[in-house]
């Protein structure tokens, strides 16, 4: 056998074919081994890195190739397969028949060659034949070994009666309900993505992210114009795939996955931060995996990681291996070492989510803040730190019968009128949309220049989110919501006009006494006072009933 150098990715071009055709016979469903992979990385991304590409002919033929990125740390040449930050499998491309022999031969070659060196190869599926092989080959030379892995759940299509599981798993967490929300506000669809539109897919990336510690560099830089690149792919067993989940013709979601005969490997996944309470991610991930069984693919897999939409859907589980080796020497074992503490906890926070969700959100959100934090967000953001050790909320709720109105007359005329979904969505706030979604009709000043919320109105339940409060209207009453106190005598008599035989409920927190006083003022009584206490784990709800509207039994929600 012959260990072939290619040094260029021009030159990689001649052996294009030799290597599509080992993966096309082998049935490859493995999209980071593939040619157009790791020939679009070499030219886009891995310009700054030490590749060592080798071919392994055997008289006269190709049989197989081995990518590789080198690394120097401490002195021991650190040997990784190709593409370790951004590939999240990797493996040998080699002929089944010729696996073992080509990889002993390869591995035998290198560690002749240097006295120190280390292998850090990641991304090895469990139920593939290269990592067993890989495995087998150094435990044979005795040689030093860690071994990591990851979960990686899938959902095998042919291991499943796929409409019954379909209907099952649409309905956890209510993502049926909240999918039917969203249809009755407006125009729901999925589509795939066209090649102009992905500047939407990158921007509704960053904008899920804002808030949050993303890893993954999936828009930024080199690693973006990657992506794009693999987008324009024609002709190649790997294809880029990117379902957009389409609101009144704005994207509120997508999934970027890579295809590779039979087998969709969801990569990147994002939804619009104002639709999170409609589940914007959950749905687009069970249109994409319904559009997947439709195009019969045989596996949807979920890629790496322990999110809990990944077990709601997946059929069974792989795992995905790391494997450190060394040659033996003081030093590499010194390094192995080294790598080896830092990956078992790399390994234990991936698997422990409470560490997950605090890395990811509580030091994301801060380092927002520091970036582009004002006072106010600040101060909003020691407000909620305070909260979840102490915590003390009155609310209280004053209602207007027709009877005891003593507001005065307005010529108010049609000064509010209610606010469309699309103007709603271009005002960009998350806390509209959660009202839209909680079921409220939302007003606006007819005469303001731009689109500004005035005030919100239930017909069927009255609410204090902050104290988690829910209960159902009584009939003929309407709950009136937001922080109306500036407009509150103006707001009355607008819905004195347009609802003149209603009767209206607004609550009131402990610290607004200006509004209690001007409410008293406009005919509003006192019909029931909420007190909540928190101190530590010790909790307590404590509700005052005036008269028999007011209602002394919350829900909980």
């Amino acid at each position: 056998m012959q260990l072939i150098r290619i040094r260029t990715d021009d030159e990689l071009m001649w052996y294009k074919e030799i290597w599509d055709a080992i993966l096309e016979e082998e049935n490859n469903d493995n999209p980071f081994i593939e040619f157009a992979w790791f020939y679009n990385w070499w030219q886009i991304v891995g310009r700054k890195e030490r590749v060592e590409l080798y071919a392994i002919e055997h008289e006269g033929t190709i049989r197989a190739f081995f990518p590789f990125t080198v690394s120097i740390r401490w002195g021991v040449r650190v040997y990784a397969f190709a593409g370790e930050n951004i590939a999240n499998y990797t493996g040998v491309v080699a002929k089944k028949e010729w696996l073992q022999q080509v990889t002993t031969f390869v591995f035998d070659e290198l560690i002749k060659k240097h006295r120190h060196i280390l292998f850090s190869l990641h991304g090895l599926l469990e139920s593939k034949v290269s990592t067993k092989i890989l495995e087998q080959y150094f435990v044979e030379r005795q040689l030093r070994t860690s071994l990591f892995r990851v979960v990686t759940p899938y959902l095998a299509f042919s291991e499943i009666d796929f409409q019954r599981h379909f209907n099952q798993r649409r309905k956890m967490h209510g993502v049926d309900r909240r999918e039917r929300k969203l249809r009755n506000l407006g125009s729901l669809e999925r589509r795939e993505a066209s090649q102009d539109e992905l500047w939407q897919m990158f921007r509704l990336f960053d904008r899920r992210w804002a808030k949050k510690l993303d890893t993954s560099g999936f828009t930024k830089g080199k690693k973006r114009d990657f992506f794009e690149r693999l987008t324009m792919l024609k002709g190649e067993a790997l294809q880029v795939e990117v379902d957009a989940l389409v609101f009144e013709n704005q994207w509120i979601a997508f999934t970027y996955g890579l295809c590779c005969r039979g087998r969709y490997v969801t990569y990147a996944l994002a939804h619009e931060p104002t639709f999170n309470l409609f589940g914007a991610g959950r749905i687009v991930t069970q249109e994409a995996i319904q559009r997947t069984f439709t195009a019969n693919y045989r596996l949807y897999d979920m890629s790496i990681g322990y999110e809990s939409y990944k077990f709601d859907w997946r059929s069974d589980i792989d795992f995905t291996r790391q494997m450190l080796a060394s040659s033996g020497t003081k030093r590499t074992n010194l390094l192995a070492g080294f790598l080896s503490l830092k990956q078992r906890l790399k390994e234990f926070m991936k698997g422990n989510q409470r560490v997950v969700d605090w890395k990811r959100n509580t030091l994301g959100h801060l380092r927002y803040l520091v970036k582009y934090g004002k006072v106010k967000d600040w101060l909003e953001y020691g407000q909620q730190f305070v909260e979840k050790f102490i915590r003390l909320k009155q609310v209280e709720l004053y209602e207007l019968s027709p009877s005891d109105d003593v507001s005065p007359q307005q010529p108010v005329g049609n000064l509010f009128e209610e606010m469309s979904i699309q103007e709603a969505m271009q005002l960009d706030q998350e806390e509209v949309m959660a009202l839209l979604y909680k079921g409220y009709t939302i007003y606006k000043d007819s005469f303001a220049e731009t689109n500004k919320l005035a005030f919100a109105l239930h017909a069927t339940n009255w609410r204090v989110d902050s104290m988690q409060i829910v209960e159902a209207l009584p009939k003929q009453t309407y709950f009136l919501a937001y922080d109306v106190f500036k407009q509150i005598d103006i707001i009355t008599a607008f819905l004195r006009k347009i609802k003149p035989a209603q009767t209206l409920w607004v609550s009131v927190s402990f610290w607004q006494w200006r509004k209690r006083k001007r409410l008293v003022q406009l005919g509003y009584k006192p019909i029931s006072r909420m007190k909540h206490y928190k101190l530590a784990r010790f909790e307590r709800h404590r509700v005052e009933k005036y008269t028999e509207s007011g209602g002394d039994v919350h829900s909980v929600h």
